[in-house]
């Protein structure tokens, strides 16, 4: 084949295709997706950019997710949970008079009762989980007891038929919050749920990646995308972010987006 030829059906198949430009913008998508994408601009786009929904954030620590889905759902209800007396008081200060933002000092788990909570001098690291080697600021052995009490439990009490979005960011708990929401879970009364995830964990029966994706995965849920991807030195992953998405979402993405080549369904 003569050099003409080669650089003609080059030409040919890549830059006289009837579908080039659509071919450039998917190219150009993806690129912007990879190195760009944003867990929260992603469940605005899930729930079809709704705005007055319901927001479960489990582990606020001192705010800053409960600010960012207040900036990206502005008429959302928020509740918010937060374990750790300094940081609740945090958030008091900061949402207190903000009647769209419930605060409680409270754990969620499995069961209501009574939990010893390990305390790190990097506070966001506390933990109903005991730490173990890898973790770190818990020389001191720290504890303080915890009331704690499960998701089903609450919307009981506060009415609550539904939530759009539940996130976790809860130190290795992951599963007995999850396992508190089973009601909720079972009856598809979760749209969405964010969800911080280890693969090398930091604390004693620490709830491990996929534990989480499988348990999730008996009532239907599936993973959407993962985002915020940390690595150690060596270059393993230890701990990233995870959208899971119940089917109601998933079957509404099939509906706008297709099942063809591409789709991802």
């Amino acid at each position: 084949m003569t050099k003409k030829l080669r650089l003609f059906k080059f030409f040919k198949k890549f830059l006289l295709r009837k579908d080039i430009h659509y071919k450039i913008k998917e190219k150009f998508s993806f690129f912007i997706r990879k190195n760009f994408k944003d867990a929260f601009k992603d469940q605005k786009h899930l729930l079809n950019k709704l705005d007055k929904i319901i927001i479960f954030d489990v582990g606020s620590h001192t705010g800053n997710t409960v600010n960012r889905y207040r900036s990206v759902f502005p008429n959302s209800k928020i509740f918010a949970f937060e374990p750790t007396e300094a940081s609740y008081k945090k958030l008091l200060s900061e949402f207190g008079d903000d009647n769209s933002i419930s605060i409680s000092l409270l754990g969620l788990s499995n069961k209501k009762e009574n939990m010893t909570f390990y305390l790190s001098e990097s506070d966001n690291l506390n933990s109903f989980k005991k730490p173990n080697q890898r973790a770190w600021g818990f020389e001191k052995k720290e504890t303080t007891v915890v009331e704690t009490n499960t998701l089903d439990n609450i919307c009981a009490i506060n009415n609550i038929r539904n939530i759009d979005i539940l996130k976790l960011d809860v130190q290795g708990s992951e599963l007995d919050v999850l396992k508190g929401s089973q009601s909720f879970l079972s009856a598809c009364k979760i749209g969405l749920i964010y969800v911080e995830w280890q693969v090398v964990p930091l604390y004693r029966e620490h709830s491990r990646y996929y534990q989480i994706g499988q348990y999730l995965g008996q009532y239907g849920y599936e993973l959407y995308n993962i985002y915020n991807i940390n690595e150690a030195r060596s270059g393993q992953l230890r701990w990233g972010d995870s959208i899971f998405i119940n089917p109601k979402l998933r079957e509404k993405l099939i509906f706008r987006y297709g099942k063809g080549q591409g789709s991802g369904w």
